[in-house]
């Protein structure tokens, strides 16, 4: 749990590393935002489905959301956005680990002993699938295009 903690504080300045000036805070206050609103929505789901907080799920899925930031945490402008973003890598990342973590294993014969699959493959896809979507936009949100 140290290692998740000291990711959640350090995760931010990981994203914002490459930037510069404004890009470089949005980036920070982008990424915060989304790591908390997947440990929210992780947090949710482990109740909602086991009645109780799993810790593994906790430990997992409130990364999901720094890992989906890695694209486009400079491109998002709206801070709802950005954690809107994050609840659904916590709840893709939560849900994974609860639920298709077991199919994966006995109907496909994949082991995924690490929760990279959960943690870090369908998070990017859809951190990708966000940085689409914040570039298709960013003469709407920048003013011009770049």
């Amino acid at each position: 749990m140290i290692g998740t903690l000291f990711l959640f504080l350090y995760w931010p300045s990981f994203n914002a590393a490459l930037a510069v000036g404004m890009a470089q805070q949005r980036s920070a206050i982008n990424t915060l935002l989304s790591i908390t609103g997947s440990t929210l929505v992780a947090v949710y789901v482990s109740r909602a489905i086991l009645g109780k907080i799993d810790m593994e799920v906790m430990l997992n899925a409130t990364l999901a959301g720094g890992v989906v930031m890695g694209a486009s945490c400079d491109l998002i402008t709206n801070p709802g956005f950005a954690m809107l973003t994050g609840c659904i890598a916590g709840a893709i990342s939560s849900i994974g680990f609860l639920k298709l973590n077991k199919f994966c294993k006995e109907k496909l014969g994949l082991h995924d002993t690490c929760g990279v699959h959960f943690l870090h493959g369908l998070p990017s896809l859809l951190g990708g699938f966000t940085s689409v979507i914040c570039c298709a936009a960013m003469e709407y949100n920048f003013g011009s295009k770049e």
